[in-house]
Formats: C-alpha cells, structure tokens, sequence
C-alpha cells in the first residue's frame, strides 16, 4: 500500500459514528498499524455561532458554513501532523452529507485514498443514546429529517456491538482486521 487511507464515518447525530471511528482505530493499532483518529465535532466547537468569512484564500471552501469550514482546516492541520509522524491509517468521524463536504474533506486529507461509509442506526437506538448526551434543544425528528446526498461508498448498519461494527466497516474498505 503506497498512498495512506482514510476513512470518514458519517451518519445523523447519535449513529454512533464516534465510538465505531474509536473501535475501528483500536483494531488497527491493535495490529500495530499507525493510525490518526479525529471527531470533526470536537474540532469545530467555537462560538458564538456565525456565519462568518471563509477562513483564508487557499482553500476556497463554497457552500460551507463557518463551523464546517472549521472541521475542514482543522482535519488537514491534525491530518499533517499525523501524517509526519507516520500515520498511515487516519479515521474521522463527523458529518459528510454534500458533494461539496467530501470534496473539501478529501482536500483536506491530502495524499489519501479516501473512503466515506455512513452509518445507518434505527431511530429507536438513536433516542436512547442521545437521551442524556445532547440538550433540551436536540430534535431527533428534525435530526433524521436533514437530507444527505449519497456520497457514501459503502453504507453499514450499526445495531451491534462496536467492535463488530467496526470489522465490518474494516472488511468494506478492504483495511487491516476487516
């Protein structure tokens, strides 16, 4: 394998994209595989929200929001950093649900071959993992209502335990421990 891989876990808020990005990077560095791991969510945390300026000229993000815009130049920061210190797997779990946003993200992961699998998780589930993790403002129904364009390569279901969930996802993109 020459090019390094990426992985992009997405799905609607609740899936479970955190904690199958978490086990699929342990299998790998289970086998001894230098793997980054990053939620986008966690790299975009700023406010007040805004709908402010692109945040400079070398990537010419059209149709993001300033909070994606965000995850995007802060994934090709930690991408960097990872990269120089020999990363070859990197896993990242957040929101790809446009054209443009894997675009960007694939931008972002620069020299990767990268793979978008999206999490598919009954809405039974999702109530119940976000009953005590998301505030009085969380709507699932509006949350399972967003559109996404199918961008994914490959689409899982995520109704088992996480480490089965995640040898799946490693078997669909052909990488280690699938």
């Amino acid at each position: 394998m020459t090019a390094a891989q990426a992985l992009l876990l997405s799905g609607v808020g609740g899936a479970g994209k955190t904690t199958i990005a978490q086990a699929v990077a342990g299998l790998l560095t289970a086998e001894q595989h230098p793997t980054g791991v990053l939620d986008l969510d966690a790299v975009a945390q700023f406010g007040p929200k805004r709908a402010g300026p692109a945040l400079h000229d070398r990537a010419a993000l059209p149709g993001l929001g300033f909070h994606d815009q965000l995850r995007v130049h802060n994934l090709a920061a930690v991408w960097a950093t990872y990269r120089d210190v020999g990363a070859r797997f990197m896993v990242v779990s957040g929101p790809v649900d446009t054209a443009d946003e894997r675009a960007a993200y694939t931008w972002a992961l620069e020299g990767c071959d990268v793979r978008v699998v999206r999490l598919e998780t009954a809405p039974e589930v999702i109530a119940e993992r976000t009953r005590d993790t998301r505030g009085p403002e969380w709507d699932l129904q509006a949350a399972l209502a967003v559109k996404h364009e199918a961008v994914q390569d490959f689409t899982v279901s995520n109704d088992r335990e996480p480490e089965a969930t995640a040898v799946e996802v490693l078997g669909m993109v052909g990488w280690p421990g699938g």
